[in-house]
């Protein structure tokens, strides 16, 4: 399952913006190899069905919808929002075969998802810290690698490129838990050296001890929770935790698109208004801050695991974790 291309695990998939579909509208998107069509009906409702007409291939996309059923453009065959073809003009027979496969839909930070395992139980990722509560959010600017984005996900979960990469060295402590058959969450923490100028500063405003998290669902969504508990000035509670999710999807083979999205605890009233914005504005800075060093590691790796070491324990667990998932019936368009 790690690393593997010809692989998509059951998750959840970016289709587009959640403005990008209008009321009675059908459009069409290649998701991880597979031709979807997505429409919203008369009640705003929206769903995902297979891209191209079973009558003869054509794609759905270029159709319209009518009394909330999604019409072919070219023989007008009628589909409803479960599949199953409804009405075809030239007879009133319809083959037991003429149905379209039905997948799970969900709309969330201004996105439409799909998933598909049209009977999956869970949703697209929650932040933990943020889940009950309203909140704020900003779509960052899609990339692009050309590694598997399993890789990519090690990054938040890789100590020993903190100090050779980035110059921040800590003393780390991790814990793993895997909370759900399609989940993981890791913890790390621990203290700040007080060796260099730099580091003293550090400890000064901010305090010695550390923590952030990493939340993976499903193998292609992950959420990273930075500043942790810090204080400032020895005083808990006056600077906000990071939030950020990371949407991962196969482009084709040997390149992959990240959305990342931007999130913060919502304040209410003008004060909080501005609260907001500047959060989500340091949280766009934090995951800048990192982006451009890491992004020359993984358009240039062959990653292997023959020599893990210790301190390589969460990537280990992590790629356990992955090799559990379930494929979906996506993966046929990957294999060989």
């Amino acid at each position: 399952m790690f690393n593997n291309w010809n692989i998509v695990t059951n998750g959840w998939y970016i289709v587009c913006k959640i403005s990008q579909l209008k009321k009675n509208q059908v459009k069409s998107f290649d998701i991880s190899g597979q031709r979807i069509c997505v429409f919203r009906d008369s009640k705003l409702r929206v769903f995902g069905l297979d891209g191209f007409c079973p009558h003869m291939g054509v794609d759905l996309g270029i159709g319209k919808v009518v009394n909330d059923r999604v019409r072919c453009f070219f023989h007008h065959w009628e589909f409803n929002n479960s599949g199953e073809c409804a009405f075809i003009p030239a007879q009133k027979e319809i083959p037991k075969k003429a149905c379209l496969t039905k997948y799970k839909i969900e709309e969330k930070y201004g996105l439409i998802w799909i998933n598909p395992n049209k009977d999956a139980k869970n949703s697209v990722l929650e932040i933990p810290e943020l889940i009950g509560g309203p909140i704020k959010y900003s779509l960052g600017k899609e990339y692009f690698r050309s590694c598997h984005y399993h890789i990519t996900m090690i990054n938040g979960i890789d100590p020993q490129h903190l100090s050779t990469v980035h110059n921040i060295h800590m003393n780390m402590n991790v814990e793993i838990e895997e909370s759900e058959e399609t989940s993981i969450n890791i913890e790390l923490h621990g203290k700040i050296p007080c060796n260099s100028f730099i580091e003293k500063i550090i400890q000064k405003t901010l305090g010695d001890s550390y923590a952030y998290s990493m939340k993976y669902a499903d193998g292609c969504v992950a959420g990273l929770s930075v500043m942790k508990n810090i204080l400032f000035f020895g005083r808990p509670g006056v600077l906000p935790t990071l939030h950020m999710i990371f949407a991962y999807q196969l482009i084709e083979k040997g390149r992959i698109k990240v959305t990342p999205i931007f999130l913060t605890k919502e304040r209410s009233g003008l004060v909080g208004n501005i609260l907001n914005w500047f959060w989500l504005k340091a949280t766009v800075l934090a995951f800048y801050a990192l982006q451009g060093e890491d992004g020359k590691v993984y358009e240039n790796i062959r990653f292997n695991t023959q020599n893990l070491l210790k301190i390589d324990a969460p990537v280990g667990k992590y790629i356990q974790y992955i090799n559990k998932l379930t494929p979906s019936k996506w993966s046929s368009k990957y294999e060989g």
